[in-house]
């Protein structure tokens, strides 16, 4: 609507090859990013929400007789079918009332149909939800597209959905951006990782980022059982720890073996010996039934015996102290020899660091020549140390077998570190075992002091605490016995999980690609030749391009093409890229929606042969239910002579595309 009245147009799209044909500055871009606008991928262009639409769509349009109108409200209208055929027309305001994120969408041929009735439904765009959320115009235009879209890995977040604006790039070339980068300019700044990648895997149906999915999640699951496999071990350690023992023969890592945790059992420390629970907890039970056995005796006949006792724990106590001391020498040693250990490797890490470099910097050079300490290694002369006896004189040893004996080295002396951190834990254990031993016997030793100097009719507290002793003491081992019990538990269910991780990652291909996207990107890849060919492209023979397995990108002899391509050759690359993902659609099930939009193909000056070559590839899209649409503004009597060999459908205007309606 405008000051003078309504004015627009109305542009049919036929099945096929469909050429629209504008002048310059007339209106032919205008249309084709309305159909953009429309729907709601002006974000393909720029990350700004400002409407991609130049001065007729907003502020004022210029008419055939040079009259400036003022704009008082637009609109863009967009009937589309999917391959259900099902038919819905998208209406969306550019300057209107109403806000420009509102999408209107009927439900039926409202343009070419001319419907009235039918059922409408609003949407929304650019809103965060616009993707993913039900009443979001890009999350319904997904399904009725037939796509399910991918969950993909981004910098700055765990997931997100692989939006339509990184997809429609792929077949949707517009005039300003879109001829800058082959196989698409798509926008990066919704930091998605690898994002052309993901897109082009999407449109070929690819398995690889499938694959690629799988693996990851289930190393995630691997990691996160070997990981709470860790915590309960370390609980274990911890628990065991307190009661004055250790955990023997677990391994700190899941096995998938059954029989891994069969020999899992607990130590506790005797003196300096380690006896296994079971035996410790059999032998107590036998001492407990013996006590009980017996009654309490008095003092008086138990004073010989409680003397007895007096000196065995004495002695118990003195050579617990004497062990005790000479593992705390020991452990003082060791730590020392540790801190040494652990200098020593940091200096051989320098070296390691330092020969590299030397290393990389003769490869950089040339200079790949050992070094001798008799020739000056920047002039070649012949050099005397007075100072050193001529004998004393030897070759040096080259960079190459230098950092072989640092690494050497430095493995040496890290797998002995390892083995002395592994004894200097064992030693903490026994130094913790021992120090509660000690606490009891002077517990002990308390209790039989007091005994003989009690009164001699009194029973005997020594016999008396010594069942008490016992008893709580199996108390506290069976205690011990159903923690390790649970936790075994625990562990048998992350191993079978385990197991079963490993017989998913068994079942996932090794390869990286699948043989069916091996198939798809060598048909791309004999397409992409064949249509290189056709359209003139000469910086090198077609034969020799191919599609990189990484980057499916375009590459020759495993590099991809930079700067080596004329101007020329880039965009003839590009519609032959492009080109070839529609005519892969045909023969492969790929997620291509089977139309192909380029707005002023002929960039850089393109020849016409090579033009010619398009277009007439570009017409075989009408046998195979396929649609493309160009927009040129190429001389419209050089354009008529090639269009008039080729079947196709013309949309020419003479003049502003924008007209007034009657």
């Amino acid at each position: 609507m405008t000051a003078d009245g309504v004015y627009g147009t109305d542009i049919p799209f036929a099945s096929g090859l469909t050429v629209l044909w504008a002048d310059n500055t007339k209106g032919k871009s205008t249309c084709m990013q309305g159909m953009l606008y429309a729907l709601g991928l002006e974000r393909m262009l720029s990350p700004r929400r400002e409407i991609p639409l130049p001065h007729a769509m907003t502020t004022y349009l210029n008419t055939d007789d040079e009259k400036r109108i003022e704009v008082l409200e637009s609109s863009v209208s967009l009937e589309i079918a999917n391959g259900e055929s099902q038919v819905i027309t998208v209406n969306r305001a550019v300057k209107a009332s109403t806000d420009t994120r509102l999408v209107s969408v009927d439900f039926g041929p409202a343009l070419s149909g001319g419907a009235t009735d039918l059922k409408r439904q609003n949407f929304f765009v650019l809103d965060p939800g616009a993707a993913q959320r039900e009443d979001g115009f890009h999350h319904f235009l997904e399904g009725f597209l037939g796509w399910r879209l991918p969950q993909v890995r981004r910098y700055d977040a765990p997931e997100t959905k692989l939006y339509l604006e990184t997809v429609f790039p792929l077949f949707w070339v517009e005039q300003k951006f879109g001829w800058t980068a082959i196989p698409a300019a798509i926008p990066t700044y919704m930091r998605i990782r690898e994002v052309h990648k993901r897109a082009v895997e999407f449109i070929m149906d690819l398995d690889v980022y499938k694959l690629e999915v799988q693996r990851e999640r289930l190393a995630e699951r691997i990691a996160a059982n070997s990981k709470e496999w860790s915590v309960v071990r370390q609980e274990l350690d911890r628990f065991i720890a307190r009661g004055g023992g250790r955990v023997a023969s677990l391994s700190e890592n899941p096995l998938a073996d059954p029989a891994a945790l069969s020999n899992a059992h607990v130590q506790l420390a005797e003196g300096t010996e380690w006896i296994p629970l079971a035996t410790v907890v059999m032998q107590l039970r036998a001492n407990i039934a013996d006590l009980a056995a017996k009654a309490v005796p008095v003092v008086e006949e138990q004073s010989e015996e409680v003397t007895q006792k007096l000196q065995q724990l004495t002695q118990d106590v003195d050579q617990l102290n004497a062990e005790r001391i000479r593992l705390h020498g020991i452990q003082q040693l060791k730590l020392a020899d540790m801190r040494s250990l652990q200098r020593r490797i940091a200096a051989l890490d320098d070296d390691l660091v330092k020969n590299l470099d030397v290393q990389r910097l003769q490869r950089y050079s040339g200079v790949a020549a050992a070094l001798t300490p008799d020739r000056c290694p920047t002039c070649e002369q012949a050099l005397v140390d007075t100072l050193l006896s001529q004998e004393a004189l030897s070759a040096v040893m080259p960079v190459s077998d230098n950092i072989e004996y640092i690494r050497s080295q430095k493995k040496m002396f890290e797998d002995i570190l390892v083995r002395e951190q592994s004894a200097e834990s064992e030693r903490r254990d026994q130094l913790s075992a021992i120090s509660r031993k000690l606490i009891d016997c002077y517990s002990q030793i308390r209790l039989l002091r007091s005994e003989l100097v009690a009164p001699g009719t009194n029973p005997s507290a020594a016999i008396i605490e010594e069942r008490i002793r016992a008893e709580a003491r199996m108390r506290d081992l069976e205690a011990l016995q159903a923690i390790f019990d649970d936790a075994i538990d625990r562990l048998r269910t992350l191993q079978d999980a385990y197991a079963e991780l490993l017989q998913e990652r068994a079942q996932i291909p090794t390869e990286k690609l699948s043989p069916s996207d091996r198939d798809k990107l060598n048909r791309l890849t004999r397409l992409v030749q064949s249509q290189a060919k056709d359209f003139g492209f000469s910086t090198f023979s077609p034969s020799e391009l191919s599609i990189s397995e990484d980057s499916y990108r375009p590459e020759k002899e495993g590099f991809e093409i930079g700067f080596e391509t004329s101007a020329s050759d880039a965009i003839r690359l590009k519609w032959a890229y492009q080109m070839s993902l529609l005519e892969l659609a045909r023969d492969e099930p790929t997620n291509h929606p089977g139309m192909l939009v380029f707005d002023e193909p002929r960039q850089q000056s393109s020849s016409r042969p090579s033009f010619q070559n398009l277009l007439s590839r570009a017409a075989g899209a009408k046998g195979r239910d396929q649609q493309v649409i160009f927009s040129t503004s190429e001389d419209l009597e050089t354009l008529k002579a090639i269009t008039a060999s080729i079947d196709c459908e013309e949309v020419i205007f003479p003049g502003y595309i924008l007209q007034k309606l009657d």
